[in-house]
C-alpha cells in the first residue's frame, strides 16, 4: 500500500541514505541512516515501521521518513526489524531495543557521510553530538515499539507516535468509536 504511493516521491529527498547493519544477537538488522544537507547534529531519531510487526519495510516507509528528516534537520535511522510469523514475539521489539541501545551508545559513529569526485572538500564526517537528544518515532505497530523503546530505555528524550495500539485491551471509547470497516484496522480485525 505504502510503497505504490511513495513511487512518486523516492528520489526526492536531498540529503544523504545510508545503508548499514547491526550486530544483535547473533543477526545483522539493516539500518538506513538519513541524513539531511543541512543537518542538525543535535538530534537523532529512531524509526520503527508500522505494519502490524507482520509486514512493510523501511522501503515501505521511506519517503515518509524522508520527508520527516527533512522537516527536522535532523539523522533519522530506520531500522528494519525482523518480522512475524518467521520470527517469534518478542522478536520486533528485542531487535529495536537493542539496536537502538547500541546506537545511542555509540551516537558520535552516527551523522553525514559525504561523497566526493575528483575534488577534495572538507566536511566534518563526525557523528550526532555527544550531547545530541536521541528520540524514537513511528506510526501503528512501530509506534507500539517505540513507546515500548521509551520504558526500557531511560534515556530516550523524545517519542513521535502517530495511531499506534497502545491499549491491548481494547477497551477504550476509540475502540467503539472507530469500529466501522471504512478504517480497515478495525477492533475486529484486531480480535484475529
Amino acid at each position: 500500500m505504502f510503497i505504490k504511493g511513495n513511487e512518486k516521491l523516492i528520489g526526492t529527498f536531498k540529503g544523504t541514505l545510508q545503508e548499514k547493519r547491526v550486530l544483535v544477537n547473533c543477526a545483522e538488522i539493516p539500518i538506513t541512516i538519513y541524513t539531511p544537507i543541512d543537518v542538525n547534529k543535535n538530534k537523532l531519531v529512531m524509526f520503527f515501521h508500522g505494519g502490524d510487526w507482520v509486514s512493510c519495510n523501511c522501503s515501505a516507509h521511506q519517503t515518509i521518513v524522508n520527508t520527516l528528516a527533512d522537516a527536522a534537520k535532523a539523522i533519522w535511522i530506520a531500522v528494519q526489524y525482523r518480522l512475524a510469523p518467521e520470527q517469534k514475539y518478542p522478536i520486533w521489539l528485542d531487535d529495536s531495543y537493542d539496536v537502538t541501545r547500541y546506537i545511542t551508545g555509540n551516537k558520535v559513529s552516527y551523522g553525514p557521510v559525504f561523497l566526493q569526485l575528483f575534488v577534495f572538500v572538507y566536511h566534518d564526517y563526525s557523528g550526532v553530538h555527544q550531547t545530541a537528544k536521541i528520540g524514537v518515532a513511528s506510526d501503528s505497530a512501530g509506534a507500539q515499539i517505540s513507546a515500548s523503546i521509551c520504558y526500557m530505555i531511560k534515556n530516550i528524550d523524545f517519542q513521535i507516535l502517530v495511531y499506534g495500539l497502545f491499549d491491548v485491551a481494547c477497551r477504550t471509547p476509540s475502540h467503539k468509536e472507530f469500529s466501522d470497516p471504512m478504517y480497515i484496522l478495525t477492533p475486529a480485525t484486531l480480535e484475529c
